[in-house]
């Protein structure tokens, strides 16, 4: 799965220890993660999402809020990729909710064989995916310096999370696809009216990146329900607004806010052949 961060040779697995023909190693850790974030890589001493984001969206993702978007690229995957045989990488991973409902979707809708593997730049967000979700390969990497081999994965997700078109083109197997999730327009505006008086609407998807071509671009919507003061905590702290919101706007939207709308942009790019 994984190739040396330093060298781009590929690394083997002897017991704890992944290595390469340069000498570089780097231990599994105990959870079946393997770190390849090199020093240089890091832009702080503890990159990523920290403890209390990742806490508060592994709690609301396991309500299943977002399952109808999980199962949509489930059957996105389904429509567009043709074979039995599925290597299949998730860029920006988090805790691994979205990897485990797209795999065992997929598992259950026909004969498939699928190798899985993901990364993020969160310790603590990988230690929990990797702890939870055993038969996948996790690494704490940098999406813009991918540890994975060129040409090797049919398909690659990437929801919220920032990388490196190159990066996603070198690693994707020729007519490879390439799934993009981001917030559309509406998404969570009734969150963002409790904060701001006129909130901002997220911006429209990145121009499609050379070697690419589109096969799907639509947008996903619907509303879910939030019981408790703590499933709206959960939704609160898992967002950048937390982090900025007064105290008495904090406790307006635990004490009311019950209906909130998920919107999606989806977009599914194919890897062009050349020539």
């Amino acid at each position: 799965m994984w190739i040396c961060p330093a060298c781009q040779s590929p690394l083997t697995l002897a017991e704890s220890t992944y290595s390469c023909s340069h000498g570089h190693t780097f231990d599994r850790a105990k959870e079946g993660y393997v770190n390849l974030l090199l020093a240089h890589h890091k832009r702080s001493k503890e990159p990523g999402d920290n403890k209390d984001m990742v806490n508060a969206r592994r709690a609301f993702l396991q309500q299943d809020h977002y399952q109808p978007l999980a199962l949509h690229l489930a059957q996105l995957i389904g429509k567009y990729h043709v074979g039995r045989e599925l290597a299949l990488f998730d860029v920006g991973c988090g805790e691994g909710y979205y990897l485990n409902c797209i795999i065992v979707a997929l598992l259950g809708a026909g004969d498939v064989r699928i190798t899985s593997g993901a990364l993020d730049i969160s310790k603590i967000a990988v230690q929990k995916a990797a702890k939870k979700y055993p038969d996948s390969h996790f690494a704490v990497a940098s999406s813009f310096n991918l540890p994975v081999a060129s040409d090797s994965q049919q398909a690659m997700i990437q929801i919220f999370a920032p990388s490196s078109e190159d990066e996603i083109y070198r690693v994707l197997a020729q007519e490879g696809i390439w799934i993009q999730v981001n917030p559309a327009p509406e998404h969570l505006q009734q969150l963002k009216k409790c904060i701001y008086d006129a909130p901002a609407e997220h911006k429209a998807m990145a121009p499609v990146p050379d070697g690419f071509h589109v096969l799907h671009d639509s947008e996903l919507n619907f509303e879910f329900v939030l019981n408790s003061p703590q499933m709206r905590l959960n939704l609160l702290m898992m967002t950048p607004y937390y982090w900025t919101a007064p105290k008495d706007k904090v406790e307006v939207i635990l004490a009311t806010l019950k209906r909130v709308k998920a919107h999606f942009s989806v977009r599914v790019l194919q890897k062009v052949t050349p020539g």
